[in-house]
Parts: structure tokens; sequence; C-alpha cells
């Protein structure tokens, strides 16, 4: 993803690029790091200010506080969350070292996947009009890869570009505002230009989950996680389009996107199209210890 803050990039050598491994999730501060090297950044900052505000308070009434009722009213609107334990393996090294808590985890591992895969096939197996014809939900992994790429692309370019109307129909409504003002920071006349440069790996489905929707009968919420290992090029230009010196920055990126949609558990058909939802950070014992605190209190248990 375009480069954000706090990702410790570095400004380009002469004749040579910097080059950053990270697994951060740096979708939430896009924007920001692009333009450090801008001399007038910190008088860009403050003239967009109102700006921020009058787009703040135009998003807040254009879109309500959701309610239960307005969500009633139309599903696809309802906030979106990343389900809770999206559960992305980190690499073994930062596996638990003493034998119990690393028996712990691997089977929080092996338990989270196994509920994953049985409700997914559960819902798949319900969505087969009869035993002689497919099931209208796929699980395919080829065109959810697919639809991640696309939509990765698509939200990285109208970033680039500053295109907030295309942002606005891909990614969900909770993470355009702060995209949106990230575009507004941007010095007065500067652009940038991303590139894939190319996949280190091929992306791969790291998590996968079909879950009912509270307060929903017939809706369920599909969530799909890829993983994206990929270097990419940021340029930033000013506003006679000339390179700005130590702009240019090629990174390499881990990035696990997760997109989401709506399914109908009548019709199982999708009440609206796919949009990015987050990135997320590996599932590491030190978060997966905080992630069940988290449902803990959701599901209202006490601890004892």
């Amino acid at each position: 993803m375009l480069a954000a803050t706090k990702l410790g990039l570095r400004a380009r050598a002469s004749g040579s690029l910097a080059t950053t491994m990270t697994t951060a999730s740096p979708v939430m501060a896009v924007g920001r790091a692009l333009f450090s090297t801008s001399k007038n950044r910190a008088a860009a900052n403050r003239r967009s200010q109102s700006r921020i505000r009058q787009m703040a308070a135009r998003n807040i009434k254009a879109q309500p506080a959701p309610s239960m009722e307005n969500a009633r009213q139309d599903p696809s609107k309802a906030p979106a969350i990343v389900l809770p334990e999206t559960f992305v393996v980190p690499p073994f090294s930062r596996f638990p070292k003493q034998f119990k808590p690393l028996m712990y985890y691997l089977w929080s591992i092996l338990r989270v996947k196994g509920v994953d895969f049985l409700l997914s096939r559960q819902y798949r197996f319900m969505s087969q009009p009869s035993w002689r014809q497919k099931p209208l939900v796929s699980l395919k992994k080829g065109p959810l890869i697919a639809q991640t790429k696309a939509l990765h692309r698509q939200m990285n370019e109208a970033i680039a570009s500053g295109d907030v109307d295309t942002l606005e129909k891909i990614v969900d409504p909770n993470l355009y505002l702060p995209l949106a003002i990230n575009i507004q920071q941007r010095p007065r006349g500067h652009t940038c230009t991303w590139e894939l440069v190319r996949y280190n790996r091929e992306p791969r489905v790291v998590s996968l989950k079909i879950f009912p929707m509270a307060g929903f009968q017939t809706k369920l919420l599909w969530q799909v996680t890829v993983s994206i290992a990929s270097r990419q090029r940021v340029v930033e230009k000013d506003e006679r389009r000339r390179v700005v010196p130590g702009s240019e920055k090629e990174l390499d990126l881990v990035e696990n996107v997760v997109i989401g949609t709506m399914l109908d558990n009548e019709t199982w058909t999708t009440a609206n199209s796919w949009k990015i939802i987050a990135t997320v950070q590996p599932m590491t014992p030190e978060k997966w210890e905080q992630e069940q605190e988290t449902v803990k209190l959701l599901s209202g248990v006490k601890t004892h």
C-alpha cells in the first residue's frame, strides 16, 4: 500500500531506491509520509485544517451515526468491522518459545481455522438448491484473490491521484473519511504516482469467515483476508510536475487486506459490492491475548 506514517521510510540515496520490508497495516495512515519531504508540509497542514473540518462535517451530515433502526432498513449500510478472531498466522519466529504457551497457541490456531472452515462450508452447503445443482455460494480462492488484488490496486491508484469519488465506492465508509482527510492534507498542487512493480509472491487467502449478522436472521457477513506481498513505488511531484528530491520510494510490503460484503441467506446473493474494510496485523500471541479479552467483553462473558 502507499507509504504511511511510522513505516521507517528512507529517502532515495543517489542512484538507488530505498527498500524496506514491513508487515504493518498502513491503510489507516495512507498519504502523510508520501509528502514528508515537502518543505511546505507544515503550511499545507495548517491550510488544510478548515477543509478537514468541513469534510468531516459534510460526512457526518451525509452519513448520520448508524443506528440499529437505520441498519434494519438498509443492512448493507450497517457499520463494517473486522470480524473477531480474524487469525492471520505470523512467522514461526513469533510463536511462543515455551512449551505450554506454544501448545495453547497452536490449539487456538486449529480451533479458529476449524470453526471458520466448518461455518463457511455449512453455508456453502445450505446455498445448494438441490443435489444436482452447484452451490450458489462459491468459496473458490482464485476469484476472491482476484477481487482483492483489483480493489487493492484501485484503492492505491485512487489515493495517489486524489480520486475521492472512486475511493468512496471501493472502501468501507469507516475507512473512507481518514483516507480522504489524508488526501486533503497534501501540499497544494502536489500530486503522486503509485506503481505496483511486482508481486514478491502469489497473493493467498489467509482467512475466510462467513458469520451471522447480529440482529438479522437473513444476513451474513462474509469477509476474506488476502496476504499481498509486493514491491511498490511511490513518487511525489510538485505543482510544476517535477519530482520532489528524495520523494521516490520503493518498498517491499506485506499487507493483509480484508475485504467484505453482506450475504443474504435466503437468496444467497450479495447485498452490496465487495469493499476494502481494513488491513490487519498477524495474530501474534500478544495480540491473541488482547483479542480474547475483547471477545469476552463483546460476548458478556465475565473473566474469573
